[in-house]
């Protein structure tokens, strides 16, 4: 099983969309994110009203879906102190982590993104619209089940990539745009 650290934004998306379990399962990834994810992580909205709800981690970290880890070493701490000079709090630990520990890291910030694909070239990085396409490829998911998830996404965490943003054109086809 493959560990893939994620930032706070790709794991609100994939709990939006209510799809973390499938996902996880279909491509055999352990998620993890750190203690700034976890306490970054903390509402989405009610898809029928809007209203922003309180997420409740513990439960999927009970599950064994999701595993919270902290810095452990210099190196990594060192690694989080230069980061967070350039982007967020949950942003910086999380990069910090995978490059220490040479992680795939989940990651929607293009800035961040960009920073690190400048300054880590060799991490492995993952949006959500590629972590949906690569799973809904490898399942066969298709029609509602893949709209559904989107809309949610959209509806509950707000997003909708960019024109520019990686995998964009896969999720506006699912979504008939």
């Amino acid at each position: 099983m493959k560990i893939l650290l994620s930032d706070t934004s790709v794991l609100l998306n994939l709990l939006a969309g209510e799809c973390l379990q499938e996902l996880s399962r279909s491509l055999d990834v352990q998620f993890v994110v750190c203690s700034a994810v976890y306490s970054e992580t903390q509402r989405l909205r009610d898809p029928s009203t809007g209203e922003m709800v309180p997420v409740d981690l513990a439960a999927f970290v009970t599950a064994g879906l999701l595993q919270v880890v902290e810095i452990s070493s210099e190196e990594e701490a060192a690694g989080y102190l230069a980061e967070a000079t350039v982007v967020d709090d949950g942003e910086a630990m999380s990069i910090a982590l995978a490059a220490a520990r040479h992680l795939d890291l989940a990651i929607d910030d293009r800035r961040a993104t960009n920073h690190v694909k400048r300054k880590f070239p060799e991490l492995k990085l993952w949006t959500t619209p590629e972590l949906l396409e690569a799973w809904t490829t490898r399942d066969a998911i298709e029609g509602d089940r893949v709209t559904s998830v989107l809309r949610l996404i959209e509806a509950r965490a707000r997003f909708s990539p960019a024109s520019k943003y990686p995998r964009c054109a896969w999720g506006s086809a699912k979504l008939g745009r």
